[in-house]
């Protein structure tokens, strides 16, 4: 308990408490406590909480970037959950331990030292926060958050979300500040905002974020056959690099001729693939996504009814027409184009953004398939479930060839959340695997979900030295602060699949 102010604080939030701007609560001799309800203990109450805002919902993001600056830079990190994690020694540290690892324990004002990369103190931040201020992630994908198309763009001057004019049917662009309608229904700007006329609402602060995305600690990459890294860029030659469009594998002209796989005169012009099975797969995704949405087997179904039974929630007709499919955003099918949109608004609803050290938020080129920040999205698929027209449960699948899949990530929306529609999308996704003789499933889980996959579903912890070699071979996706999991696909006989019973929320 603080002596001055009578709060009950935890440890940590003790510390926060005594490095507020006025430190009027570290303990001194014939200390002076002003009486409640006058405007000066006031002030001291508000300054108690100022800096603890950074480290609550809607404070500063997970990842961002942070630095202790005094004449110049002393140590950088980011921040992660109620702390800063120390670039050098990756440990965890409050503000005070982040400025005494800098080794300026003695000055005892961390939050006017650390910055962000565009400059700001922490105790700036904290500020513009109690100022009605929002924080936003770096402007780093450019795509529309409607279509997935790059071009000229309309940023929301709220969320900094991206859209083009013609997506929204406007005919010109508005003049002034524009907000999405997600913003302008939350902060009552009715029509005017929305239009393009100017409000009084504070620009957001922009802050970039890093280190969400686990960059592997070795060399990538190199020739499938021998290991080699080196490569012609100029001429076609043995030391050309092709890469297979399906595994996303490389491999050396020279080396492929070698092996007896195929003797290459030129760069083919259309899709190459390295094995039958990589053609295979490849054909069958297309033909997936061309068929379009599909009603998924009874099975599957009897799932939903039954969680809406267990939990005594309303069931209709809809529940034995749901309905799944597979999404390429490459594909540019205009009827994909709002599922895709969709999908890509649950993961954001559910995850903060998925950034690489760029600062970039990786979500929109994951969901579209493209290619940012030096990392290849093109073999991705979104899969999404469909109830009434509207999208519940999504999911990014890749497949890298016969041997290995990931699933990155899933999720579903918060109202839909613990109705069985997540667990018919996985037997949707599970029986398309093994439709294709796919033999393996990987996944990044984090901590607080791993009893779920583990033992609902039969997944497993993935060997140090297996990921390592899918990660020099393969571009596999790694959270930071996750575990890999593995495990065999369910062969599965007459479109039928072990789901578990007591699966919890989504």
């Amino acid at each position: 308990m603080c002596v001055v102010c009578e709060q009950v604080l935890s440890a940590y939030d003790f510390e926060q408490h005594a490095d507020a701007k006025t430190r009027h609560c570290t303990l001194r001799p014939n200390s002076v406590m002003k009486r409640k309800g006058t405007a000066d203990a006031g002030t001291k109450k508000r300054d108690n909480f100022l800096h603890q805002s950074l480290f609550m919902p809607k404070g500063l993001p997970d990842g961002a970037e942070l630095a202790y600056f005094v004449k110049g830079q002393l140590i950088e990190g980011y921040k992660q959950g109620s702390g800063i994690v120390c670039g050098c020694c990756e440990r965890e540290l409050s503000p005070s331990q982040f400025e005494a690892h800098a080794g300026m324990a003695d000055r005892r004002q961390p939050y006017r030292h650390v910055r962000t990369s565009n400059g700001l103190t922490l105790h700036d931040i904290a500020l513009s926060l109690s100022n009605g201020q929002r924080i936003t992630t770096d402007i780093g994908d450019d795509m529309c958050s409607i279509c997935g198309d790059s071009g000229d763009l309309l940023f929301c001057h709220e969320c900094c979300q991206a859209v083009h004019p013609a997506c929204l049917n406007l005919g010109h662009l508005p003049e002034g500040d524009w907000h999405c309608a997600n913003c302008a229904d939350e902060n009552g700007l009715g029509r005017k905002a929305v239009s393009g006329e100017s409000s009084r609402i504070a620009r957001p602060i922009v802050i970039r974020l890093t280190r969400v995305v686990k960059a592997p600690e070795f060399e990538i990459g190199g020739c499938a056959i021998c290991r080699e890294y080196d490569f012609s860029s100029t001429t076609f030659d043995d030391r050309t690099i092709i890469f297979c469009d399906q595994c996303e594998k490389e491999f050396h002209v020279g080396c492929l001729r070698d092996s007896g796989q195929c003797d290459l005169k030129e760069v083919p012009k259309d899709k190459w693939f390295c094995c039958d099975d990589c053609k295979r797969i490849y054909g069958a995704l297309q033909s997936s996504v061309s068929n379009g949405v599909q009603i998924i087997p009874t099975s599957f179904s009897n799932v939903i009814r039954r969680r809406h039974l267990e939990k005594g929630l309303f069931i209709d007709e809809a529940t034995d027409c749901v309905q799944w499919c597979i999404l390429n955003g490459k594909s540019h099918y205009p009827e994909d184009l709002p599922l895709l949109s969709s999908a890509a608004a649950i993961f954001q609803e559910c995850f903060d953004p998925i950034v690489a050290n760029s600062g970039c938020d990786l979500i929109p080129a994951m969901v579209y398939g493209r290619s940012i920040s030096g990392q290849e999205f093109g073999g991705m698929y979104c899969v999404v479930l469909i109830v009434r027209s509207v999208v519940v449960s999504a999911g990014l699948l890749r497949i890298f060839g016969r041997e290995i899949a990931e699933l990155p990530v899933v999720a579903t929306t918060r109202e839909h959340q613990g109705k069985g529609y997540f667990q018919a999308l996985f037997a949707c996704i599970e029986r398309f695997l093994s439709s294709l003789n796919v033999e393996s499933l990987m996944l990044p889980a984090a901590e607080e979900a791993l009893s779920i996959w583990t033992e609902k579903f039969g997944f497993t912890k993935m060997k140090e030295e297996q990921l390592m070699n899918y990660q020099k071979q393969l571009q596999v996706t790694v959270f930071k602060g996750t575990s890999v999991l593995v495990k065999k696909v369910q062969q599965i006989p007459n479109n039928s699949v072990n789901l578990p019973d007591n699966f919890p929320s989504e």
